[in-house]
Order: structure tokens, then C-alpha cells, then sequence
């Protein structure tokens, strides 16, 4: 009898740890979820690097910038908005950047009647000896050109960074075709190798999911033969939330390539679109 009641105590007792368990796991799981709930935030950003090795006259650049199909317009509609850009390296008094529709398309224009290279000096560390403060080493000079030379042989980016625009609802990371911004118009070239490595220009990490896209660069400019323009852009979309730590899925696409010589029409130029990156 005593055996009985001893073991119908421990089931009792184990029942009602159970419960405590089921009770805490099921609280822990609401907190997090609030969390989770309180803590989401959506966002877009686009990067462009431009740089080119010597002057480009008369130039006009249509560069892919991301964009969608709204259908309560009708009309193809983008996320970035430049008055919220900022600018590194790029003469604003003399390079115009806008947003303009090519054939209902938004693209970003550059124009100018004149766009020269930026090149800087090298700049060399200083050591610092045992016991001194790096607030004590002298600032590095910087000097900038617009010609290559022994004082100033760095050629320098001129980029354009749009902040994290956050749209009204969960991105859809994992198939954006159709549903979010891309750059446009495209076409897709292809898919990406799980294996990684190098898809057009660019590292992709091995078990990568996503295609080879194919997008129109307008350009309009006279230059030397042995001119080099080269242009980078990349768009992210990214949705966060706290829970035990930021956690994070995202999609991005990025192009890149170089145009030598003088430019006159629309270059098809292939790049990446990764999706599906991060924590679902």
C-alpha cells in the first residue's frame, strides 16, 4: 500500500511539473512571438559604385534601379527615393542624378556635359610605437585629381547610397519574381549553381539559391579608347525581428561590369539575384 500511494505521489508530482513545464514553455513561446511581432521591420537599400579611368564627355548614364508593377496605377512604380540619397565623390554642382521613365521604366539618369575621373593618393600607415596614442599620430593627408599620377595613381568610386526604405508588408524573400521590386527590365539568363563561386563577376556562397538576370544599361558618352567605365549597383531587401537576438531573411541582386571606350545604345549586362538568404 505504501508502494501505491508513493508512486501515485510521484505521478501526481510529475503531472503537475508537466503542467508548470507546458505553462512556461507556452509563455516563453508568447513572449517571444510578441517580440518577434513588436520587434518586425521590412526595408529596401540600393548601392552604386561608378567609377571611370578618364574623362567622359557628354554623358548620359540610364542605370537599372529597382522597381514593380502596381497594379491600383498601373504603372511600374520604384522604392528609392533620392532626397534621401547620399553622395561620395560625385561633383553635384556638375553631375545631375535623377530618376527618369524609359519606356514606363524608372531608371537612374547621370548626365553631364563633363564627367572626370577621381583619383587620390596612396595613403601609407603609420606605426605606432609602444606607450603612444593613435590620437596622437598626425591626420593622413589626402589629395585628389582628376588624372592618374605618380602623387595621385588611386582611382576612386564615385557612389550613391539609398537608406532602408521600409514598404507596408513582409517582403517576399524567397520568390520576389512578380511580387517585389528587381531591377527592370529584365530577363532571366539562367540559375544559380548550388556550388557557388563566381556567377558573372560575382561571389555567390556555395548552397546559394536564385538566377542569372539580364538587365539594359542606356549609355551616351564620348570617351578614349582605352577608357574604362566600370558600374556596380546592388538592391537588398531585408525583413528583421528580435527574438534572443536580431534575426533576418533577405533577397538581393547586384550587377556589375565595365564599358570600355566611348558608349552609344543599350548593353545587356547579366547579374545576380540571390534569394532566400537567412532564417525562416
Amino acid at each position: 500500500m505504501n508502494k501505491v500511494n508513493v508512486l501515485r505521489k510521484v505521478l501526481i508530482a510529475a503531472g503537475i511539473l508537466a503542467v508548470i513545464l507546458f505553462v512556461c514553455i507556452a509563455l516563453l513561446a508568447a513572449i517571444l512571438g510578441q517580440s518577434a511581432s513588436e520587434s518586425f521591420r521590412s526595408s529596401w537599400s540600393y548601392d552604386l559604385q561608378v567609377s571611370t579611368s578618364g574623362p567622359l564627355d557628354d554623358a548620359v548614364l540610364l542605370i537599372p534601379i529597382p522597381s514593380r508593377y502596381d497594379p491600383e496605377t498601373g504603372t511600374n512604380v520604384t522604392p528609392l527615393d533620392l532626397s534621401r540619397a547620399s553622395f561620395s565623390h560625385f561633383d553635384r554642382d556638375k553631375i545631375s542624378v535623377t530618376i527618369e521613365h524609359v519606356d514606363g521604366v524608372p531608371m537612374l539618369k547621370i548626365s553631364a556635359d563633363r564627367i572626370d575621373p577621381v583619383y587620390r593618393n596612396r595613403i601609407t600607415p603609420i606605426p605606432i610605437a609602444p606607450g603612444q596614442n593613435e590620437s596622437e599620430l598626425p591626420k593622413p593627408t589626402q589629395i585628389y585629381s582628376n588624372r592618374s599620377s605618380e602623387e595621385t595613381p588611386v582611382l576612386v568610386e564615385m557612389e550613391l547610397h539609398v537608406p532602408g526604405t521600409g514598404p507596408e508588408h513582409e517582403i517576399d524573400t524567397r520568390t520576389p519574381i512578380g511580387t517585389e521590386p528587381l531591377f527592370m527590365p529584365y530577363q532571366i539568363a539562367g540559375t544559380i549553381n548550388e556550388s557557388g563561386g563566381r556567377v558573372e563577376g560575382l561571389y555567390v556562397s556555395p548552397g546559394t539559391s536564385g538566377y542569372i538576370v539580364e538587365v539594359p544599361f542606356i549609355l551616351s558618352f564620348d570617351a578614349d579608347d582605352e577608357n574604362v567605365l566600370a558600374v556596380s549597383c546592388g538592391f537588398l531587401g531585408t525583413n528583421q525581428w528580435w527574438v534572443l537576438g536580431w534575426q533576418s531573411n533577405s533577397y538581393s541582386e547586384s550587377v556589375r561590369h565595365e564599358f570600355r571606350g566611348a558608349c552609344n545604345g543599350t548593353y545587356p549586362v547579366r547579374g545576380v539575384l540571390v534569394t532566400g538568404e537567412g532564417v525562416y
